[in-house]
């Protein structure tokens, strides 16, 4: 071994690798999920639906209380904090549970209109159709419409 050469660092064992002192400012991911201050994160700029109320938040409310929020949240970075693509009911809720962090799916280089058809089919998932207002209803419609009509143009050219 080189008389200069920096020295390699021994681990006892996995608990010294995994105690490291992580990059600050920068959350660290366990499968891809990442725990994200709920402060950090901003509604979708276009989000059509309409937040959870009543008894159906209560219930969520209560079921994150019990065990916290179980599904993460689909984000992408935006200039200040995280842009919400999935998950505003759970965040809302987790807010009135007085959780200070959501675990969280970071997207990155996401278009405009990738991150609307996250926002659109989770929201689909969760809610029948008949369920939405007629307000939701017309911005799914023409985010599928938009869609179906796209494929297979070249957008390439001008």
């Amino acid at each position: 071994m080189k008389a200069n050469a920096p020295k390699r660092k021994v681990f006892q064992d996995a608990l010294d690798l995994l105690a490291e002192d992580p990059v600050k400012d920068t959350p660290v991911a366990v499968n891809g999920i990442v725990s994200i201050p709920v402060e950090e994160i901003h509604p979708f700029h276009d989000h059509p639906f309409r937040l959870y109320e009543g008894d159906r938040l209560e219930d969520m409310v209560q079921s994150i209380r019990e065990h916290g929020v179980l599904n993460p949240v689909i984000v992408r970075k935006a200039a200040r904090g995280y842009e919400m693509l999935a998950g505003h009911n759970r965040t809302n809720a987790a807010k009135i549970a007085g959780l200070t962090e959501v675990p969280a799916i970071v997207k990155t280089d996401l278009s405009d209109e990738d991150a609307y058809v996250y926002v659109i089919e989770t929201n689909l998932l969760q809610r029948s159709f008949a369920e939405l207002l007629p307000s939701e209803k017309a911005a799914v419609l023409v985010a599928r419409y938009e869609k179906i009509s796209s494929q297979g143009k070249r957008n390439d050219i001008r």
